[in-house]
């Protein structure tokens, strides 16, 4: 009898561990170095399941790379900039260390991926703070980013397409006949674009002023004719997806969110009457007259957004409030 005892016992405590260790949950800490601003997010992780049981702490700190890089006479992040990210850096570790993260990620996009010293830069934060600090390739930044969407989205992931534009760069990802991804990406991000209708169009100097405003109507013709100019070299994949009447044309990050969803009518949806309206009411018009602070910004993006949708036949886009921290949170590859 006593032995029976012992033996339901030890197989309780063994299901009870069992059970803890499938469920275990992990603080985790996401990083994204972005062109414009370093996002992080720190949130306890269901293991097995990847499902994000809570959020921690979220924020974003402006660290304006691709503007540094875009004045840049070498291609090269300047000391200026490199002192105010490792302040950045070593401000994110403190608070890993007070919020007890068990593991970190962290990834540097565009603004790494073309400064001449951006793999050093990445070696000094590992080496200064022990954050692991990675340059990744864009193909990965468009992966985070549908992973990111389909995370807070209850939309089956082949009805998706998740367009995704950056301070330097954009990406537009779908999931393919392989159940892999196929990633549309460019270098046409909002300041690259910014700065060519400055620097090309308007034919003054991006690194005296940051606003092409006011525009006149023949500035926005050839601003448009060369955002779509590119919109059409998207893969055949990318174009057929968006032909499909189920897909849903979801956009991720603060150029949607912050800069272009305010256009709209709905900001969860926005269409390009509402950025055909926003761009007639503002065009000729200097950032004061607008009295819009991000003016210098959000005029060239909703000229970017619309050329980019009628390039691509694309109707409405559906904002999506989430970062790409959320979609390195749950991939358990990030935390290996």
């Amino acid at each position: 009898m006593k032995r029976r005892l012992i033996i339901f016992l030890s197989i309780i405590l063994l299901s009870t561990y069992s059970l803890q260790a499938s469920n275990h949950i992990e603080r985790r800490a996401a990083i994204d170095v972005g062109s414009g601003g370093t996002k992080v997010a720190i949130a306890d992780v269901e293991v097995e399941t990847g499902k994000i049981i809570q959020i921690i702490f979220q924020d974003s700190f402006s660290v304006p790379y691709q503007a540094a890089l875009e004045s840049s006479y070498d291609g090269s992040f300047d000391k200026e900039i490199r002192e105010l990210g490792m302040r950045t850096f070593v401000q994110i570790k403190d608070l890993t260390n007070h919020y007890q993260v068990e593991k970190v990620s962290a990834v540097a996009t565009a603004a790494f991926r073309n400064a001449a010293n951006g793999e050093e830069f990445a070696s000094e934060v590992a080496t200064q703070t022990g954050i692991p600090l990675r340059v990744i390739p864009q193909r990965e930044e468009g992966e985070i980013a549908f992973n990111s969407a389909v995370a807070v989205e209850d939309i089956p992931q082949n009805d998706v397409l998740v367009w995704d534009i950056g301070t330097g760069s954009f990406q537009m990802s779908v999931l393919n006949d392989a159940d892999t991804l196929t990633v549309f990406m460019g270098e046409l991000g909002s300041i690259p674009f910014r700065n060519y209708i400055i620097d090309v169009i308007q034919s003054k100097d991006s690194d005296e002023i940051s606003s092409p405003n006011p525009m006149t109507e023949e500035d926005l013709k050839m601003a448009d004719s060369f955002a779509r100019s590119i919109a059409r070299k998207a893969y055949p994949l990318i174009k057929a997806k968006i032909k499909e009447e189920e897909t849903e044309i979801i956009g991720i990050g603060r150029l949607f969110s912050s800069s272009i969803a305010p256009m709209a009518e709905d900001s969860a949806y926005i269409t390009r009457k509402d950025l055909r309206n926003y761009i007639n009411a503002t065009l000729e018009k200097s950032d004061e007259e607008i009295g819009d602070p991000y003016a210098h910004v959000d005029v060239s993006n909703a000229i970017l957004v619309l050329a980019y949708m009628k390039a691509l036949h694309i109707h409405q886009i559906h904002v999506i409030d989430t970062t790409s921290t959320n979609g390195m949170l749950i991939n358990p590859k990030y935390y290996q």
